[in-house]
C-alpha cells in the first residue's frame, strides 16, 4: 500500500518534537519503517534513481519529487537491519504522580517564555496555550521537572509498551506549572533574578516544526539542565500547529511569527543581561534569521547579544547566502554557529520538497560564510536516531561542545574540532 506524501514527509521532519525524539533515542523503529519492512533496498536503490532521471528530465514534476521523497525514506528504513524495539508512546498528557519524588532524584527547572499563542486557559499546564495563533504576544514563567537518573540529551516522557499511564518525576518530565504573567512582571521578575545571580546570561531557544508549547517548554529545561547553563532560560513558542500533517501550515505560521520574534528580541534587550544566546532549531531559524536580519537593517540589534546558534537549519542556502548571513556577519559582539550534518534525514527530505538546499544538510557540500563558524556534526548525528535531525540536545558531544562555546565563549579552533579546507570555505568537524 503507497503511504501518502505528506504523512512520509511530515513524520520525517516530526523529530522536532521532544516526545518523537525520546522514542528514537531509544532505539524504536519509526512508524513508517514498519510500513516499508517488506521492500529490498535494491529495488528501492533502482527506483530512487530512476526518479532522478525523471526529475532531471522534468524538473517540474511534484508526482515524481514526492515518491523520491517517499523512496529516500524507504531506503533509510531498508538500512536499518537490527531488530528494533517497539515505538515509545508519544504526545499524550498524563496527569504527575500525587508524591513527590526525593530531592536527589528529580530538580525543578524554572523556564520564561514569551509565545503568540491563544490561551485557551485549560487547567491543566499542558492546556493553558493552544495551538493557533494570537495577535497578541504574552510572556510568563514554565516550570519543569526534570529527572536526573537519565541519559543527557533524552527529554524521556511515559510510555504505553511499557505500561507506563501516568508520569513518574523519576523517570519522566513533567511541566508542572504555566503562569501567565504579562510582559512587565515577566520581565521585572527575570530582571530581580539577573540582579541576584553572578553570571547575568540569559539563553533563548527558539524551537522547530511540529512542536506544542509544553513540549518547547521542556525541550529547554532539557538544554539548559544539560548545558549547566548557569543563567536564566526562556523560550519563544511560535504557534506550530504541533501535527506531523501541518509542514505546510508551520511554514507560514513561521513567517508571520519572524516580527513577532523581533519585538521579543527588542523587549529581553531591557533586561540586565551582560550575555544573551539564542539557539534556533529547523524552522525555527527562519524566525531567528529573518528576525535578526530585519533588526540589523533597522540598526536595532541587542547590544548584549553574543552569541546566536542555528542547529539544523532548516533555511534555503540561497535565501540565506544572500539575505541573512551578510546581516550575522556584520554583527559586532555577535558570533553566529551553524550546526550541520549529512545524517540529517529530515533536511534532506526538505530539500527533496523545497528543490533547493538547505544550510543544516551537508551532503556533498558543507555551507560556509566569511565571519559565521560552521560546524560539521556528521560524526555525532544518528540517522537511525531522530532521522539524524536532533543532534543539537540529544548527542551529548554536540551538548558538550556548546557548553563550551556558550559556557567559556570559546571559539571553533581552540575546542578541539577538526578543521576542514581553509578560507573562505573553513569549517570544523567534530570528531
Amino acid at each position: 500500500m503507497r503511504v501518502s506524501f505528506s504523512i512520509w514527509v511530515l513524520l520525517a521532519l516530526s523529530a522536532a518534537s521532544p516526545a518523537y525524539a525520546q522514542a528514537e533515542s531509544a532505539g524504536a523503529a519509526p512508524q513508517i519503517c514498519l510500513a516499508a519492512s517488506d521492500q529490498k533496498l535494491a529495488d528501492l536503490e533502482a527506483r530512487k534513481r530512476q526518479l532522478e532521471r525523471d526529475i532531471v528530465a522534468n524538473p517540474n514534476s511534484r508526482k515524481a519529487r514526492e515518491e523520491l521523497l517517499e523512496v529516500m525514506f524507504r531506503i533509510e528504513c531498508a538500512r536499518k537491519v537490527e531488530p528494533q524495539a517497539p515505538t515509545e508512546f508519544a504526545r499524550r498528557s498524563v496527569a504527575p504522580r500525587a508524591a513527590p519524588p526525593p530531592p536527589a532524584e528529580v530538580v525543578e527547572v524554572t523556564t520564561y517564555y514569551a509565545t503568540n499563542r491563544k490561551e485557551t486557559r485549560g487547567a491543566e499546564p499542558v492546556k493553558v496555550y493552544g495551538n493557533v495563533g494570537d495577535n497578541d504576544l504574552h510572556y510568563g514563567r514554565a516550570v519543569v521537572s526534570v529527572p536526573l537518573n537519565r541519559p543527557p540529551g533524552t527529554v524521556t516522557l511515559p510510555s504505553l509498551w511499557k505500561l507506563e499511564r501516568e508520569a513518574d518525576p523519576r523517570k519522566h518530565f513533567i511541566l508542572r506549572s504555566v503562569t501567565p504573567l504579562g510582559m512587565d512582571a515577566t520581565l521585572k521578575e527575570m530582571g530581580a533574578k539577573l540582579r541576584g545571580i553572578s553570571t547575568k546570561a540569559l539563553l533563548v531557544f527558539v524551537h522547530g516544526y511540529n512542536t506544542t508549547f509544553d513540549e518547547a517548554a521542556m525541550r529547554t529545561a532539557q538544554i539548559a539542565h544539560d548545558l549547566q547553563f548557569p543563567g536564566l532560560a526562556m523560550f519563544y513558542s511560535w504557534p506550530s500547529a504541533g501535527s506531523v500533517v501541518r509542514y505546510w501550515q508551520d511554514e507560514e505560521t513561521a513567517r508571520l511569527s519572524e516580527e513577532v520574534f523581533e519585538q521579543v528580541l527588542e523587549d529581553i534587550a531591557k533586561l540586565p543581561a551582560s550575555d544573551i544566546y539564542v539557539v534556533g532549531h529547523s524552522m525555527g531559524n527562519r524566525v531567528v534569521g529573518h528576525a535578526l536580519q530585519s533588526q540589523a537593517d533597522k540598526g536595532r540589534t541587542p547590544k548584549n547579544l553574543r552569541e546566536v546558534v542555528l542547529a539544523a537549519p532548516d533555511v534555503s542556502v540561497e535565501i540565506f547566502r544572500s539575505r541573512i548571513a551578510p546581516r550575522l556577519a556584520a554583527m559586532r559582539g555577535t558570533r553566529t554557529t551553524i550546526y550541520a550534518s549529512s545524517s540529517d534525514i529530515a533536511l534532506k527530505a526538505s530539500k527533496v520538497v523545497h528543490g533547493f538546499r538547505r544550510v543544516g544538510e551537508t551532503d556533498g557540500e558543507v555551507f560556509t560564510y566569511p565571519g559565521l563558524e560552521t560546524v560539521d556534526a556528521t560524526n555525532a548525528s544518528s540517522a537511525a536516531r531522530a532521522y539524524g535531525h536532533l543532534y543539537i540536545v540529544d548527542s551529548p558531544s554536540v551538548l558538550k561542545d556548546i557548553r563550551f562555546l556558550i559556557g567559556r565563549k570559546v571559539q571553533a579552533g581552540l575546542r578541539g574540532l577538526s578543521q576542514v579546507g581553509t578560507t573562505p570555505n573553513l569549517y570544523w568537524r567534530l570528531p
